[in-house]
């Protein structure tokens, strides 16, 4: 109360501070009553920006939406709005009367895929039996029956008015609320070419139309085809994170119960070789717990009462009786995914240049020199030539070419580094290559190959055969190196007696009357001398033998930190495994700067202060559950082949072949790689900067028109092809 009249004694301006009392207490009067919520709707039919920006800009028109956010890497619109205004399904079909697909999440969206490869496919075939009934006339061959030309109005009239019906709903509503957009577009050439055709029973030159009609409609539904396939693709690797973690978990009190329903404070039990359902701590019972997969810990920790567990680990061996302290919508693996989604959604906002000029200005410029072409051509009273020219402006001004140089290039680069063993997901992420600073780097399955083997064996043959006969009776990884490389030896197995597995230490037995020990050295009773044995054979108390057991680095990890250091990059290991263990792997292939017994919270605080403290971008390569956030935040993100599928969706780039020496040319060509795309899009807006002006003049004609747009497909394909020489 007292620190109250202190502020308020503070403030001289009485006047002012009575305003910010008046502004305080209506804002929480006005927001006192809103019921906000959040919702997310999946949605088909995006392809570009374009799409974002009409769905973004119709929402926000609707009473009672605070918010509408578009995120094209996933199909997905959050929408903040006042429950109290504006219904769930009322905002679907907003959706919906903007020329889009609303579908349950928790439905297959190959239904969306489907559909927009249908419709594609037809529209393409019907396309092309309109040009070959077009083309005698085009190049007045000869002159087909009459009522060919009837037969052509209704192909091209199925197309533009069925097929492509969504997309005319979508544009009618964006124009109410208006939004120029590229539906809109389309639809005002495509029904214009359409009209111009059909005057054609009394001008036989303007048949021709019907087929330009017929084309654009093509065009523009492949776009929204593409666009539901990299939906797909991500959405499915995306969910895959839920097969980390089992659906059922077993209550103590004997029920099974799906993950989703269990709450803060049950109390489940965990059978040896199952996966542990949700967070939570351990309050009887004692096993070993592998968290590679999602901390990037090497090897297994032992977990006893009073430990915690994370959701989606794996329990080795032993019985476990755990609380939980998590519930699904809150669990570690839940956080995790948050964090991707976070960075993704932050990614998708960033727009490539040309997106934003065709967004922003190029629909309303076409739309406009057309309109000011027609008006031209009326003034001078040639209003018929004013229709036709207009029509020519859009249709040379509709940006199909520009719609598809980044994908031609990104096809080709996919080609190209494919065969190489990349395969690049994210055709925008080659302008930042020419600027890398910093290559941040994974430890475990990353630089190393993420599996222990036996890297030397000390002792002989009898011993191996004990210890090779034992371990087989064990599921751990150690056990399964050891049995792996004696198999290679052609040991025999022997008969094993009182198999037991100390958790954290190591399996004994008798054979032949000896009792032997193999585990980790220091659980040992007998003396090591050897400092670099870490799993030791003991009979009847007395060492005979021991195994260097080592997660290996991968044979070109050192070559690549080698070779990207004369490039002027500078390597960065990130891990979760111990601080000395980083260490050494960083030391023995010459990395400077490392991190150990690092979160995936961790990792995104250090990815985002490096990127903070260099003046260019980073490169962050993983591959496990723990380095989601990390890749996400990353400028560049890179996973291993063998990595999981929320890595693989995050990153930008997918090493397929599991190795460093394709990734190294294209950073040894990143400067070309950073032109390729951006080559493309000029070489696409010079064909529309010429057959613009040409059309305005009334130069070009219905065919000369079509084939500009024709030549800069081909210019933009065959430059794509040619970067998969340069780049």
């Amino acid at each position: 109360m007292l620190s109250s009249f202190i502020r308020l004694y503070h403030i001289t301006n009485y006047k002012l501070y009575s305003l910010y009392i008046f502004v305080t207490i209506l804002t929480h009067m006005t927001t006192q009553n809103k019921e906000l919520r959040i919702e997310r709707f999946y949605v088909g039919g995006m392809a570009c920006s374009f799409c974002a920006s009409t769905i973004e800009k119709g929402l926000s028109k609707v009473n009672g939406v605070e918010s509408a956010r578009v995120f094209l890497e996933s199909g997905e619109v959050i929408i903040k709005y006042d429950k109290s205004l504006v219904s769930l399904e009322l905002l679907k079909k907003e959706i919906e009367r903007l020329g889009y697909y609303v579908f349950d999440k928790t439905l297959d969206s190959s239904a969306v895929l489907k559909d927009s490869k249908r419709r594609a496919l037809i529209s393409w075939l019907l396309t092309i039996i309109s040009f070959l009934l077009t083309l005698p006339m085009m190049i007045n061959v000869y002159t087909l029956p009459y009522y060919i030309f009837y037969v052509n109005i209704l192909i091209v009239t199925f197309s533009l008015f069925y097929i492509a019906l969504p997309i005319h709903e979508g544009a009618l509503n964006a124009l109410k609320k208006g939004i120029l957009n590229e539906h809109v577009l389309y639809g005002v050439a495509g029904i214009s070419a359409y009209i111009l055709g059909l005057i054609g029973i009394l001008n036989p030159n303007l048949r021709t139309f019907l087929f330009i009609s017929a084309l654009l409609t093509s065009l523009h539904l492949t776009s929204g085809w593409m666009g539901a396939i990299l939906r797909y693709k991500a959405e499915k690797a995306l969910s895959k994170i839920v097969e980390l973690r089992p659906p059922i978990a077993h209550l103590i009190d004997g029920r099974d119960v799906p993950i989703t329903q269990l709450k803060k404070g049950d109390v489940v039990i965990v059978k040896p070789g199952e996966k542990i359902p949700l967070d939570g701590v351990v309050i009887d019972g004692e096993s070993e717990v592998s968290e590679a997969i999602i901390t990037g810990e090497s090897e297994p920790v032992i977990k006893k009462v009073g430990d915690t567990v994370i959701g989606g680990s794996t329990n080795d061996n032993g019985y476990l009786t755990i609380r939980i302290t998590n519930d699904y919508s809150t669990s570690y693996l839940t956080r995790i995914l948050g964090l991707v989604n976070e960075a993704k959604q932050g990614k998708s906002r960033m727009m490539t240049f040309f997106d934003k000029v065709v967004d922003r200005i190029w629909v309303p410029f076409v739309l406009t020199i057309s309109f000011l072409t027609f008006l031209g051509w009326l003034i001078v009273g040639h209003w018929v030539y004013g229709i036709i020219n207009a029509l020519l402006v859009m249709v040379i001004g509709y940006p199909c070419a520009i719609g598809f140089s980044y994908p031609s290039v990104d096809l080709s680069l996919y080609e190209k580094y494919i065969n190489l063993g990349i395969l690049i997901k994210n055709i925008n992420i080659l302008e930042k290559f020419s600027n890398i600073k910093a290559i941040i780097l994974d430890k475990t399955g990353t630089l190393t190959y993420g599996l222990p083997i036996v890297k030397e064996f000390y002792g002989d043959i009898k011993a191996l055969t004990y210890a090779a006969s034992i371990e087989r009776f064990s599921s751990h990884p150690i056990a399964k190196a050891i049995i792996q490389y004696s198999e290679k030896k052609g040991i025999r197995f022997l008969e094993v007696k009182n198999f037991r597995e100390i958790i954290g230490k190591g399996v004994m037995g008798e054979i032949e009357g000896n009792k032997v020990f193999i585990g980790r050295r220091e659980a040992a009773n007998c003396d090591v001398n050897n400092e670099d044995i870490n799993i030791v054979i003991c009979v009847n108390g007395r060492l005979v033998g021991g195994f260097i057991i080592k997660d290996v680095l991968r044979s070109d990890a050192e070559e690549f930190v080698k070779e990207i250091r004369k490039l002027g990059i500078n390597p960065i290991m990130l891990s979760g495994d111990k601080e000395n263990i980083v260490k050494i792997i960083a030391e023995s292939i010459g990395i400077k700067e490392f991190y150990g017994n690092l979160s995936p919270e961790d990792k995104v605080k250090i990815v985002k202060a490096i990127r903070e403290k260099l003046n260019g971008n980073i490169m962050m390569i993983g591959d496990g559950i723990n380095d989601g956030g990390a890749l996400a935040f990353s400028d560049i993100s890179v996973a291993m082949g063998n990595a999981v599928d929320i890595s693989k969706n995050v990153a930008d780039i997918i090493l397929v072949g599991n190795n460093f020496s394709s990734l190294l040319l294209m950073l040894k060509k990143r400067n070309r790689l950073a032109k390729a795309p951006a080559l493309n899009v000029i070489i696409a807006l010079s064909y529309n900067a010429i057959g613009i002006p040409l059309a305005i003049l009334g130069i070009l004609s219905g065919p000369l028109a079509m084939l500009i747009m024709i030549l800069s497909l081909i210019s933009v394909f065959a430059n794509a092809r040619l970067s998969m020489i340069y780049a």
